[in-house]
């Protein structure tokens, strides 16, 4: 029959201008396999594959149900995944949504296309099963029979675990594969990872007998569980293989997770939880990421005595905190940490030493992203001593938080503005990385040093870092890490004011991150790249490119960043006398910024506003914007937070002066500086309010001085604070 079919295409192709278009799964015959008039549809982007969920309803007349109104975007998100943004199953998929729910729908997704099935048994244009079952049809006889246990996997599996599950020989299991491709039920994906028809694993499962099922399923587990482990030891090894992979096999790792919780065993479902937790934290999707971070927070509730399980999922814990912007709740528990760590003592368990190591760092990182950098140095210093006494016993991980321990101490010197001192501390972190031959940290550590070298105004020693760091990155194949350092070279350019050569280095950086699809990054270099515009007055071009880098950060759900970018948009409107567009861009920059606490430096949206009110002749408006973003810089000084500017630095060497008696020293230094030509402009208002205060003065009027810059303006209050 389908022989005669393609005979009477022959015949039609025959006359006049007719033209065929073929849908399918296999290659055509001559002579319709013409390779150049080949277009593969591939599997929708996931904003289309969204929007096709809602033009299936909307031409089939189908409205959500009440409680359900069509679910929230992160629903309906889930649902597209859950079929690999195909097409057909969605619209098919499309009544079940308006008579259940988005939710209902995505967890039943196999009960449901088997019901479509048992009302089109024989359609396989209304049932996917009919589909999936002519094109299984196909395959060799041998392959046929052993297919079924694929029913447990989520969408698709590595070829490994799909060899290990179906208790294959390699020969056998490529053979499988191959077959699999031909017949257009599978996608080879990179890293050996092979998609699936988001039909296929359900109708296989329905397949299957219980004893099967429960035994394919252990086997599915078992090499999960290995995935992961892999997966956790790359995430530190080779972070894009990590990220890439993960990504592809994030169904199976959270229905692994779930697994894992059905057996009631908290310390193992927990510590699987951590893993995955460390693993999507940084993938975009954020939403996930909550879910799993349920899980763990209520298994962790049931976890028994003090155990290296309950240590890390307090350490997941915090870094959820920092996550979210929340330091002061942050910090709290990283002390609380640290002290549960040092009563329970190094004979707790077998790894109490190496996490009480790794609880002083976490305090020092906490300390350091909070913005107390030099607090963060004592607790960084404590936990490089210890990870490098378990190193000289032979505790390779321990060794790699040392040079971790070295690279952290660096950012925070760097932050303090002691960039001799951070460059030998990533210089140590080169030596230490060359000795384990961990060559990406070399690259790391060498990119830093590029950082260092650009603070210092040394631009030529910092390309040629980055180029160093760039070049090993090439010959690890990680383009979205080459596309970094091109990044930052850019940087570098632009502080040199090397306009032309940045512009390149940025859309060279770009062009990488549009071709991996990684949408944050992408963010940041149109962010970048508007900045520079705006810098080479350019400045209309500098508004398109920052809002489409808004537009980036709001695709890729980071509010935070979006904020940060609409502070840059106010300005170059302001400067474009566009007030009302400005106005807009900043009230909502300051809405991004809410959730985020100080994190999100929000006083630097009011400083913005208070210059938008001025600008417009709003005085009173100027004012009250100018306090709040006064206070709010109060607030993150009051929690630990520090202040690197000039008159910052000034103001807390000046404490330290009254509390160790050194009024006279102190004394002399503010009149030299009064007197120096060269003085930083900001400290001229600074100064005469500060030797105010070392002549006895405790007004808060004193902070009251339009002239003197807003953080300065804090740490005038601040200081009164502290010497009540």
């Amino acid at each position: 029959a389908l022989q005669a079919f393609f005979d009477l295409c022959k015949k039609l192709q025959a006359i006049g201008d007719t033209c065929l278009l073929f849908t399918s799964r296999e290659k055509l015959p001559e002579p319709f396999a013409v390779e150049f008039q080949r277009v593969i549809l591939s599997r929708l982007d996931k904003k289309d594959a969204v929007e096709l969920v809602h033009q299936a309803m909307t031409v089939r007349g189908l409205t959500p149900r009440e409680d359900d109104r069509g679910g929230t975007q992160p629903e309906v998100e889930a649902l597209v995944e859950a079929v690999n943004c195909h097409a057909r199953s969605l619209v098919l998929l499309a009544p079940y949504i308006s008579e259940f729910g988005v939710r209902h729908t995505t967890e039943n997704l196999g009960r449901l296309m088997a019901g479509l099935h048992k009302q089109y048994p024989d359609e396989r244009e209304r049932s996917l099963f009919a589909s999936v079952e002519l094109s299984l049809r196909r395959l060799s006889p041998g392959i046929r029979e052993k297919i079924r246990p694929l029913g447990v996997f989520q969408g698709g599996g590595h070829i490994v675990n799909i060899g290990k599950v179906l208790d294959l020989k390699e020969e056998e299991r490529d053979l499988l594969v191959s077959e699999l491709v031909q017949i257009g039920l599978a996608e080879p994906m990179p890293y050996n990872f092979l998609r699936f028809h988001p039909a296929l694993c359900p109708y296989l499962r329905q397949e299957m007998e219980e004893v099967e099922l429960v035994e394919s399923t252990a086997r599915w587990a078992e090499s999960m569980q290995q995935m992961n482990d892999f997966l956790y030891k790359q995430h530190f090894e080779d972070a894009q293989l990590s990220a890439a992979l993960t990504l592809l096999e994030l169904p199976n790792l959270v229905q692994l997770l779930e697994h894992v919780r059905a057996q009631d065993e908290p310390e193992t479902t927990v510590s699987l939880a951590s893993n995955l937790e460390q693993l999507i934290s940084n993938l975009g999707r954020p939403h996930l990421l909550a879910q799993v971070v349920a899980i763990r927070e209520g298994e962790a509730k049931k976890l028994g005595d003090w155990s290296h399980t309950r240590f890390w999922s307090s350490i997941m814990q915090i870094d959820r905190l920092m996550g979210s912007g929340n330091f002061p709740k942050a910090l709290q528990n990283a002390q609380e940490l640290l002290e549960k760590c040092l009563k329970e003592g190094e004979e707790a368990y077998s790894v109490a030493p190496y996490d009480t190591a790794y609880a002083y760092w976490e305090l020092g990182r906490v300390l350091r992203k909070g913005g107390a950098a030099e607090a963060a140095i004592q607790p960084i210093d404590e936990a490089q001593r210890q990870f490098q006494h378990l190193a000289s016993q032979g505790d390779d991980d321990a060794a790699r938080m040392a040079s971790l321990s070295s690279e952290e101490k660096g950012h925070c010197l760097l932050d303090l503005g002691r960039y001799e001192e951070a460059a030998s501390a990533y210089s140590e972190v080169v030596t230490r990385a060359q000795e384990l031959k961990d060559d990406r940290e070399v690259a790391v550590a060498k990119g830093q040093l590029g950082t260092v070298r650009m603070m210092q105004g040394s631009y030529d020693e910092a390309i040629k870092a980055y180029e160093e760091a760039r070049e090993i990155f090439e010959t690890l194949g990680e383009p979205e890490t080459v596309a970094v350092y091109l990044y930052q070279t850019g940087m570098v350019y632009e502080r040199a004011r090397r306009f032309e050569a940045a512009e390149q280095a940025y859309r060279q950086a770009l062009a990488i991150r549009v071709q991996q699809n990684l949408t944050a990054d992408e963010a940041a270099s149109l962010n970048q790249l508007g900045i520079l515009y705006d810098k080479m007055g350019r400045s209309e071009e500098a508004v398109i490119f920052s809002r489409q880098a808004a537009d980036k950060y709001i695709e890729s759900e980071d509010i935070a960043k979006e904020g940060f970018v609409r502070n840059n948009i106010t300005i170059m409107l302001i400067k474009l006398k566009r007030y009302d567009e400005a106005r807009q861009e900043i009230e909502r920059a300051i809405e991004c910024k809410k959730p985020y606490g100080h994190a999100a430096t929000p006083w630097t949206s009011w400083i913005i506003l208070c210059d938008l009110e001025q600008a417009e002749g709003k005085k009173e408006a100027a004012v009250r914007a100018r306090g709040e973003a006064i206070r709010l810089f109060l607030s993150y000084r009051r929690d630990g937070g520090e202040n690197h500017f000039p008159g910052g630095r000034l103001c807390y060497d000046f404490l330290q002066a009254i509390q160790e008696n050194k009024n006279e020293e102190m004394a002399a230094l503010l009149t030299e500086l009064a007197n120096d030509p060269g003085i930083d402009p900001s400290l001229i208002p600074l100064i005469p309010k500060l030797q105010a205060i070392l002549a006895g003065s405790r007004d808060k009027e004193l902070a009251a001085d339009p002239e003197l810059h807003y953080t300065y303006a804090a740490e005038i209050l601040f200081l009164l604070e502290k010497l009540k």
